[in-house]
């Protein structure tokens, strides 16, 4: 079963029926909405918010849902992009008292592995679920905000290289470690999960250090031959 196209087979509770909106009650209609499917995501999981479940738990009709949010999909991610704004803060929060950006970066780094592994449901439907302009913008905001940071040990020399190809290795890195858990059961993963995040970011900005610029390589590599 399609779990993005699903609309039938979940059961919900009806809410009494909602007076007819009033003018300025769009907004405040479109919040109670979000606020129902979120409930309904924590509770029972992704398959059970539906347009259905979403229209019976507030009170609406059908066709009132579909007045805020064109599709299934937009709006779970409508509930899942509540929390990303929270990504932003971790990261500005964990290397805030931090002078050296290799430092910072690193902890940036395993502030949002650690972010993904706390919403795995919110990260793997919007990072990892059809492609829309939601997320879409998720993914530039992320690669932006951890690419300032590796532009910075660039120009300290912490780091060699172009800082657009060192931040696509460094966030494929960290993404791919929250991924690897994400789509398996919770028992699986590390005991330590902090641990975990704490390892991956290590790997990653330790790793990026490592890396030679290809320019010089490659250089390296006609001077090698031509003796």
């Amino acid at each position: 079963m399609d779990q993005l196209g699903s609309e039938s087979s979940t059961p919900a509770v009806a809410a009494p029926r909602r007076r007819r909106a009033q003018r300025g009650d769009g907004a405040r209609l479109r919040d109670e909405l979000v606020e129902a499917a979120e409930l309904l995501l924590d509770k029972a999981g992704e398959d059970a918010v539906t347009i259905r479940a979403v229209a019976q738990a507030v009170g609406v009709s059908l066709p009132a849902v579909y007045l805020h949010f064109g599709s299934r999909l937009e709006l779970l991610h409508t509930v899942c992009l509540r929390v990303w704004g929270e990504l932003g803060d971790w990261m500005g929060d964990a290397d805030a008292a931090l002078h050296d950006p290799l430092n910072a970066l690193h902890q940036r780094s395993v502030a949002y592995v650690r972010f993904g592994l706390a919403h795995p449901v919110r990260y793997r439907l919007v990072m990892t679920g059809p492609t829309t302009a939601a997320s879409g913008q998720v993914a530039s905001s992320c690669f932006r905000f951890l690419r300032g940071t590796v532009q910075q040990c660039v120009e300290a020399g912490a780091l060699r290289g172009d800082a657009t190809a060192l931040t696509r290795a460094i966030a494929a890195a960290l993404h791919g470690a929250v991924a690897l858990l994400i789509f398996q059961p919770p028992e699986s993963w590390p005991e330590d999960v902090d641990g975990f995040a704490d390892d991956v970011a290590t790997l990653a900005t330790r790793g990026a250090a490592a890396i030679e610029p290809r320019s010089v390589a490659g250089q390296q590599r006609i001077d090698s031959s031509r003796s």
